[in-house]
C-alpha cells in the first residue's frame, strides 16, 4: 500500500519528536501555536450582531414577526398562542399542556380527518418534526425547514392550530402517558421538591397550578375543546419567521395562509395574573422512603416582566447560581463536596416572579445543604459580588444569549418569549449592555430588597428518618408530610380529612 505524502510527514514527525523527546519537552512552550498545541488567546469581544427585526399585524389582529438571516437556506417557523398553563381554569390544571400534547395527533386538511401518523410522516416529509408544547405564558408549534418548503410547514402548522381533530381515543392515549410520567416525576425527589415548591411559594393563583395525577386524571375532552374555542384565535397567535426570508416576504406567507382566520367578535379573554401569595409554613418536608437522595430547594422573590430592574435581578441569579464557579456550586459542590450540582434558576411573570436555589445530596446532609442555600440567598445582601467575580457572572450571560441567538431556532425561541411576555423586540438590543452596566451595588441593593430570610420558602423531599432530626430542627412551624399526604392540588398542600 502507497502511503501518502502528508501520512509520510505525518509519521516522519512522529519519529522525530519520539526521539528528540526531552528536548521537545523544552522548547514546548516557546515553540506552541495557539489554536493548534495550546488553547488559542483570547479574542477581544465581538459586537453582538442581531437581525433587523420586523414587527406587522394582520387585519384579523395576527402578529407576524420576521428575523431576517440570509445566508443559508433555512427557516425556522413558530405559532405561538398567548396562553400556556395560567390560563387553565381554575381547579382543572393541564388543559393547556394536553391541548398541545393533541394538536399534532390529528387535524382537519383539505376537508380530509387526518390522523397522527399521517400528520407526523408529512412533516417529516418536509424535513422536520412538528414540535407542539405548552410552557408559562405561551404554546407553540414549531418546525425548521429548507426555504422553499415554508409554505407548505406553515400550511400544516395551520391546520394542526386551527382545526385539530382533538380525538377521544388520542387524548387517552396521550392521559395514560401523561399518567406514566407522573408516577416516574414523583419517584424523584428533585422533581417532587421543585413541583411542591411551586405550590409553596405562588400560593392559589395561577402560577402556583400544578397537575398531579388526580387533574390529570379529571381531564374531559369537553375541557380541551373549551380551552381550544376560547383561546386559539388569530388576535392571540403570533407567526414568528427566523432565517432565510424578508419581512415583505414573511408578511405575505402569513397573510396566504392566515389571513382568512377570522377573528370573534367579543374580546380576547383576560387573565388576572396576581403576585405570589406563599405558604405560612416557610419549611415543607416530604418523606420520600427509601429514595436515594433528599432534593433541597428555597424559592426567593424576582422581579416581574416589566420591572425596571430586571437587568439587576438577572445578573444576582448569575452571581448566586448562574454556572459551576457561581456562589452555590461553589460552597456546595467545590468546598465541601455535598452535590454534584448546586444552581438557582429564575422565571418572571406579570404579577412577580421567583428564583430557585436547588441541590440534591445524601440524606444525612440535607440540613446542611439547605442552610448553605438559604445563606448564599441572604449572604448577597452583605457581600456583594467582586469587580471580578461580577464579570465573570455577566459574561455567562451575555455568552448564554448570544448562543441561543447563533440557531434560526433559538433566535425564534427568543423571539416568542419577547413577543408572549409582551416586550418589545426593539429591548433586544439593550439587552447586552444593560447586563453589562450593572454594578456590584446594585446586585447588593436588590438581594438587600428581596432576598430576606422572611421572604425565602424551602422544601426537602427526602428519607426523612435517613436525614435526622437537623432538618425539624432549622425552622419553627415546618409542615411535615408523607408523599401518600401530598396533595398538590390543596392550598395547606395536604389531603381533605
Amino acid at each position: 500500500m502507497t502511503m501518502s505524502i502528508p501520512r509520510r510527514r505525518a509519521l516522519a514527525s512522529a519519529l522525530t519528536g519520539a526521539i528528540a523527546l526531552p528536548a521537545a519537552m523544552l522548547a514546548t512552550r516557546a515553540a506552541a501555536a495557539p489554536g493548534v498545541d495550546e488553547p488559542p488567546l483570547p479574542q477581544p469581544p465581538r459586537p453582538l450582531q442581531l437581525p433587523a427585526f420586523s414587527q406587522q399585524t394582520l387585519a384579523n389582529g395576527l402578529t407576524v414577526v420576521v428575523a431576517p438571516r440570509p445566508g443559508l437556506p433555512l427557516l425556522s417557523l413558530t405559532l405561538a398562542l398567548r396562553a400556556g398553563p395560567e390560563a387553565d381554569p381554575a381547579g382543572r390544571p393541564g388543559v393547556a399542556e394536553m391541548l398541545a400534547t393533541l394538536w399534532p395527533k390529528g387535524a382537519t386538511r383539505g376537508g380530509r380527518r387526518v390522523g397522527a401518523s399521517e400528520i407526523a410522516r408529512q412533516a417529516e416529509a418536509l424535513g422536520s418534526a412538528l414540535d407542539a408544547r405548552s410552557s408559562w405564558g405561551a404554546s407553540t408549534l414549531a418546525m425548521t425547514v429548507t426555504t422553499t418548503r415554508a409554505e407548505a410547514a406553515l400550511a400544516l402548522m395551520a391546520d394542526v392550530l386551527r382545526r385539530p381533530l382533538l380525538a377521544a381515543d388520542e387524548l387517552e392515549r396521550a392521559r395514560a402517558q401523561a399518567l406514566d410520567a407522573l408516577r416516574v416525576t414523583l419517584g424523584d425527589p428533585g422533581e417532587v421538591a421543585r413541583l411542591v415548591l411551586r405550590r409553596s411559594f405562588w400560593g392559589d393563583v395561577p402560577h402556583g397550578r400544578v397537575a398531579p395525577p388526580a387533574a390529570v386524571q379529571r381531564l374531559t375532552l369537553a375541557d380541551v375543546q373549551a380551552f381550544q374555542s376560547t383561546w386559539v384565535r388569530p388576535d392571540q397567535v403570533a407567526l414568528v419567521l427566523a432565517g432565510d426570508t424578508t419581512p415583505e416576504a414573511g408578511l405575505a406567507l402569513a397573510q396566504r395562509l392566515l389571513g382568512d382566520w377570522r377573528a370573534p367578535a367579543a374580546p380576547p379573554p383576560a387573565l388576572a395574573l396576581a403576585a405570589p401569595r406563599p405558604l405560612d409554613k416557610p419549611l415543607v418536608l416530604v418523606d420520600l422512603p427509601g429514595a436515594g437522595q433528599s432534593g433541597v430547594v428555597v424559592a426567593a422573590p424576582f422581579v416581574a416582566q416589566a420591572a425596571a430592574e430586571r437587568p439587576v435581578a438577572l445578573v444576582a441569579n448569575a452571581v448566586l447560581g448562574g454556572g459551576y464557579s457561581a456562589r452555590l456550586s461553589q460552597v456546595v459542590r467545590i468546598q465541601r463536596g455535598l452535590s454534584y450540582d448546586a444552581r438557582s434558576l429564575a422565571e418572571s411573570f406579570a404579577g412577580g416572579g421567583m428564583v430557585v436555589a436547588q441541590s440534591q445530596t445524601n440524606h444525612p446532609t440535607a440540613a446542611e445543604v439547605l442552610a448553605l442555600l438559604r445563606g448564599e440567598l441572604t449572604r448577597l445582601a452583605d457581600a456583594p459580588p467582586t469587580a471580578d467575580e461580577l464579570a465573570a457572572r455577566q459574561a455567562t450571560l451575555v455568552g448564554g444569549f448570544a448562543r441561543r441567538l447563533e440557531t434560526t431556532a433559538g433566535l425564534s425561541a427568543v423571539l416568542v418569549g419577547q413577543w408572549a411576555a409582551g416586550r418589545p423586540l426593539a429591548d433586544l438590543a439593550r439587552h447586552v449592555p444593560a447586563i453589562l452596566a450593572v454594578t456590584p451595588a446594585q446586585v447588593q441593593a436588590f438581594a438587600r430588597q428581596h432576598w430576606t430570610a422572611g421572604a425565602l420558602r424551602a422544601v426537602v423531599v427526602g428519607d426523612l428518618a435517613a436525614a435526622g432530626d437537623a432538618l425539624g430542627a432549622q425552622q419553627p412551624g415546618t409542615l411535615r408530610l408523607r408523599l401518600s399526604e401530598l396533595d398538590l392540588e390543596q392550598a395547606g398542600l395536604r389531603k381533605p380529612g
